[in-house]
């Protein structure tokens, strides 16, 4: 992997009791005390190269700067941590009132992550890497991640998929590695799905930061990859907001210096 991959991204959900709740080995174990230390060992012998330790928070943890600052301590400092998608009567699925801890949990990462790095000992968090000099090509701005048409999801078997989130979606698979792409109007559908082909868009201002969001969310929650996920969608613009936020106070100090 170090020697291959110009990023690799592990999986930690964060405390050991959170992690444990759902990352289970095929006895039904927590696999947390297994993992840390070979994650450990990864990243050490990365020598510096790019990864992310990359979590999931769910209704059980909507604190999720408590498992963010322990995998911190835990010696990562490239992270990130995505909000569960799942059908809204999942056990795991947020509620309105998470949707409000996770906005104030955003902030209190922002100010930490500003204090940190003041003290010398700065974080990465994923969603708050922005630059607001220059950023994305218009291009990217508009089609977003490429899923179906600059990149696609392998599976053991050969089947082609736009990404792995459409896995076994049968309507959604592209093809083959032996036959290449067959389905070529699914392709099609999937180069056009962009920042302005989704009427829910429209009048949002943080539009051309998620170039419309994620395909998969958008089918999962709507049935269509050119509907929106609305708890996303919301959660998106907070983060965009703290985001800004970091990156002035960045610049300004910057700028005194």
């Amino acid at each position: 992997a170090n020697r291959e991959m110009d990023n690799v991204v592990l999986s930690l959900d964060g405390r050991k009791e959170i992690h444990d709740a759902l990352r289970v080995n095929y006895a039904g174990n927590g696999s947390y005390d297994r993992v840390v230390p070979k994650f450990q060992e990864l990243v050490r012998a990365r020598g510096g190269s790019r990864y992310y330790m990359r979590g999931t928070f769910t209704h059980r943890n909507p604190d999720f700067t408590k498992d963010l600052f322990h995998m911190a301590d835990l010696g990562f400092t490239q992270l990130s941590m995505e909000p569960v998608v799942c059908a809204p009567g999942d056990p795991a699925a947020l509620t309105a009132e998470d949707l409000e801890i996770v906005k104030e949990q955003y902030e209190l990462l922002a100010k930490e992550m500003l204090g940190r790095h003041k003290e010398g000992r700065p974080i990465t968090f994923y969603h708050y890497m922005l630059d607001l000099t220059g950023g994305p090509c218009v291009y990217k701005r508009v089609s977003g991640c490429g899923s179906g048409t600059e990149y696609m999801a392998v599976t053991p078997w050969g089947d082609l998929y736009p990404c792995h989130q459409f896995v076994g979606e049968e309507a959604y698979k592209l093809g083959d590695v032996w036959k290449g792409v067959t389905n070529t109007a699914l392709r099609e559908e999937f180069r056009s799905c962009n920042a302005y082909a989704r009427p829910a868009c429209a009048d949002c201002w943080a539009r051309l930061y998620c170039s419309g969001g994620c395909a998969a969310n958008a089918y999962h929650a709507s049935g269509s990859i050119r509907g929106i996920y609305k708890a996303g969608c919301e959660l998106f613009r907070k983060r965009m907001e703290c985001a800004i936020m970091l990156q002035a106070a960045l610049a300004e100090e910057a700028e005194e210096a």
